[in-house]
């Protein structure tokens, strides 16, 4: 693979642009890509499809291009096993805040992993982090912790369920794995097929479409418990919308679930709830919390989060596992003192700014744009096959995308000016490709999974 860029990277690695920049140099080669293609082939044979999370499917990306395993990271960069780099924009999946294997953070893990992680009783860094999610979130009153989003979403299902007496579900976004949820998309076998008489989704930014959900009978046979949704994804919500889905919502005895799994700690002001001034009644937390080691919570009202004292039954052993704790807590504290949510926003926004400015710079603005809040963003492209011609030739550079692109603190100008060449190139590849782009793609085509496409 052809790499352009390995003297700057070096130099963007070795500046003073971050909160963490005790920085390795690449390995040395240790598996050739053939190995790891023979090594993935293995992994098929005892890993469904090879790997943990659908996303991060070969198929998802330009497969025989992109490399197969990613080794380690440090900062905005993810290393291969042959010891190429690449400034990471996926943040796995969202989850990288502050840049991987941040040192304050590790500090903190390390001095937890020396005294322990899991104890027969609580410990007081469970509150510590509670507290401290409840000053950030305006709807947390109280919380619980967990260790996923889509237990976090579970949780916060069933609280709603025993504060109103409903049963009915319905979503909006991507809320997860379990039952309640994926039963209303393709990916629903092995569900219960009555279950889908409790759920269903409803379009973004469509009033109508969520008050026919509160017919009963039309979409869900059972009365509404909880409205569960992403206040965002890459559409802006239209003025008064949030607004409109509270007022719904209560009007017919459901509580607003806002899943903010993604959008906390990402968007101004730690969560999209105080962002655009909606308070939900519970919230879903997770992802970028813990930068990178498992954690999540469920939070909301006392008189509602209540409901855990009583019956209705939400309890893990690994609730109050410490290493995702004192991750969290220690993430937290780098974002405040490093400001770290401006600097977030600023190079996402210029990464969108760059990306639309060079698709209009090529006349392709049309067909070809970035999308999205600074947060989170997206390319959108005419089809899969520009997509992959775009990520193939970035990567080539050192530059690794996917369906959807985040910063953490560790993008700096140095890596987004880097970005900015990689995507000046690979843009004019697009354009020279355009009504045939399949022809300069060295591997397949990549194909979205189905949160994206539905």
């Amino acid at each position: 693979m052809a790499r352009i860029y390995n003297d700057s990277v070096t130099a963007a690695l070795s500046s003073d642009i971050s909160t963490d920049r005790e920085v390795e140099e690449p390995i040395a080669v240790q598996t050739e890509v053939d190995s790891d293609t023979a090594a993935f082939e293995q992994a098929c044979k005892i890993i469904p499809n090879g790997v943990q999370t659908e996303s991060k499917r070969p198929d998802r990306h330009v497969e025989g291009v992109y490399p197969k395993y990613i080794e380690k990271g440090k900062g905005a960069y993810v290393w291969d096993y042959s010891g190429h780099s690449y400034i990471d924009y996926p943040c796995a999946l969202g989850a990288i805040l502050v840049g991987y294997s941040n040192t304050a953070v590790n500090k903190a893990v390390h001095s937890t992993i020396e005294k322990g992680n899991l104890f027969s009783l609580p410990n007081k860094s469970e509150s510590v982090l509670s507290e401290k999610l409840c000053e950030l979130i305006p709807s947390c009153e109280m919380v619980r912790l967990l260790k996923t989003g889509s237990e976090a979403v579970s949780a916060a299902i069933r609280i709603a369920r025993a504060v109103t007496g409903n049963e009915g579900v319905v979503f909006c976004g991507y809320n997860g794995w379990h039952d309640a949820y994926a039963v209303t998309t393709s990916k629903k076998k092995g569900i219960p097929k009555g279950m889908r008489r409790y759920s269903g989704q409803f379009k973004y930014n469509n009033r109508d479409d969520l008050t026919d959900f509160f017919s009963l009978g039309k979409h869900v046979e059972f009365p509404i418990a909880a409205v569960v949704m992403e206040p965002y994804v890459f559409e802006e919500p239209k003025e008064g919308y949030l607004e409109a889905v509270k007022d719904l919502a209560h009007s017919n005895n459901a509580l607003l679930v806002f899943d903010e799994v993604v959008t906390a700690f990402r968007t101004k002001e730690y969560s999209a709830q105080k962002y655009f001034g909606v308070i939900p009644d519970l919230t879903c937390l997770g992802k970028a919390m813990g930068n990178g080691y498992p954690i999540s919570a469920v939070g909301g009202k006392a008189e509602y989060m209540k409901q855990l004292t009583g019956d209705c039954f939400v309890s893990s052993t690994y609730g109050g596992d410490l290493i995702g704790i004192s991750a969290a807590i220690a993430t937290l504290k780098v974002m405040e003192e490093s400001n770290g949510l401006k600097r977030i926003w600023k190079s996402g926004q210029r990464l969108k700014d760059d990306f639309n400015a060079l698709s209009a710079e090529h006349g392709l603005r049309a067909h070809v744009q970035c999308i999205g809040l600074p947060s989170r963003t997206k390319f959108m492209f005419k089809n899969e096959a520009q997509a992959g011609l775009f990520w193939q030739e970035c990567l080539r550079m050192g530059v690794l995308f996917g369906y959807a692109q985040f910063t953490t603190l560790s993008h700096g100008k140095d890596e987004m000016d880097i970005t900015y060449e990689a995507m000046a190139v690979a843009m004019k590849k697009v354009a020279e490709h355009f009504d045939e782009p399949e022809r300069a793609l060295d591997g397949k085509v990549p194909s979205a999974t189905f949160r994206l496409v539905r």
